[in-house]
């Protein structure tokens, strides 16, 4: 107990002895407040005593000032006192320095973790510039690739479900006869049984039938322009039964017909018989009507456009130029044609050939170009042809 008691006592003693020297330090720090007053009040006075002297030299560029050896004395008092301000300085640097030191520690513990989230950014920044596709890229790319993605699923599927019942896909034709029966009456022979064709637009079709058979290749022509009700089965142009529409509208917008016989006026020169076909039409055009005949004559070779010449008098080739003219001049998308070629040579009949190709396929429009015939050669000649029984 009694150690413990000296103990506090030598604390208590080296504690007062602290503070006395700390007096005795502040008095000298007041002293030399003092003193330095009393230095800047002399200073003061050296100021108002010192004297200037301006010297030109013999150049007239620059003037020395000169002071005389009062400023000299001036100037080494003022050193004094900035070197006192500097032992002051020194004391608080000393202080600043203890308190650096301390953050100085706590900066250390800091900028460890710094440096872990610099680190982290650096790998962030590492895996963004890899090869990689983005999120959005890769959306994109599969965006762009989704067409070709179904359709080799669907073509996939198909194959591996290739069997006599599987099903298929196959655009709607843009003219078709389906399931269709014609008979006669009197007789009661089905003149067309059951028959089903179909006819692609942008493509030329041969239907080949018997030469000696000629009720069943005008019953085929008419039923085919509607002239004649079919007694079971449906004559489709795209959606359209032509059961169920005017016959008017049959032949002036539907189907361009070109019949072997009566296929144009002969009395009339070409532009007029273009023109008759198109005011029967009862269709609107949006140029004017001879304009159109006029381009139609010379896209299908007629030489005498302006001639006004009757047809009736031209050659028998040019007179198939101007019917299929009328053809065209309704703007259908089905041309059919019974027998183009007859009567004529070779050589005229491979022209009027040559010309139904080239009208299966225009800028603005594709047509179906069907010739009904009963020539094997004809036939033969167009891209899909078939046989009535």
């Amino acid at each position: 107990m009694s150690d413990n008691m000296n103990d506090k006592n030598e604390n208590i003693d080296e504690t007062v002895v602290d503070e006395t020297a700390e007096a005795e330090a502040s008095e000298t720090v007041d002293d030399t407040a003092i003193g330095d007053i009393a230095d800047d009040a002399s200073s003061a006075d050296s100021i108002e005593s010192i004297d200037f002297t301006v010297m030109y030299d013999d150049d007239n560029a620059d003037i020395e000032i000169a002071a005389n050896d009062d400023a000299a004395t001036s100037d080494d008092a003022n050193d004094g006192d900035t070197a006192a301000a500097a032992g002051n300085n020194t004391a608080d640097a000393d202080e600043t320095a203890d308190a650096a030191n301390d953050v100085a520690d706590t900066e250390d513990d800091d900028s460890d973790v710094v440096a872990d989230n610099a680190n982290q950014v650096k790998e962030t920044l590492a895996l963004r510039s890899s090869d990689e596709p983005t999120v959005l890229e890769s959306h994109e790319t599969v965006k762009a690739d989704s067409v070709t993605s179904v359709s080799s699923q669907l073509d996939n599927e198909i194959k591996r479900n290739r069997k006599k019942d599987a099903f298929f896909f196959k655009t709607n034709p843009t003219f078709a006869l389906d399931h269709v029966t014609v008979t006669n009456r009197k007789t009661g022979r089905n003149i067309l049984d059951d028959l089903s064709l179909s006819f692609q637009a942008g493509s030329t079709h041969a239907v080949l039938v018997d030469a000696e058979d000629c009720e069943q290749h005008q019953a085929l022509l008419a039923t085919m322009v509607g002239m004649v009700r079919t007694d079971r089965g449906n004559v489709m142009h795209k959606s359209a039964n032509l059961s169920d529409t005017e016959p008017v509208e049959v032949l002036g917008h539907r189907i361009g017909f070109i019949p072997q016989h009566f296929a144009f006026r002969p009395d009339l020169d070409a532009e007029s018989n273009v023109l008759y076909a198109m005011d029967a039409s009862n269709r609107n055009f949006l140029k004017p009507k001879p304009v159109i005949a006029r381009e139609l004559l010379k896209r299908v070779g007629f030489d005498e456009v302006t001639s006004g010449l009757a047809v009736g008098e031209v050659s028998e080739l040019n007179q198939r130029r101007v019917a299929i003219a009328r053809a065209l001049s309704c703007e259908a998308e089905v041309i059919i044609a019974d027998e183009p070629t007859a009567g004529l040579n070779a050589d005229d009949a491979a022209v009027v050939l040559d010309l139904l190709k080239k009208f299966k396929r225009d800028a603005d429009r594709k047509r179906a170009i069907i010739v009904v015939t009963t020539n094997p050669e004809v036939a033969d000649a167009m891209e899909h042809s078939v046989e009535l029984d």
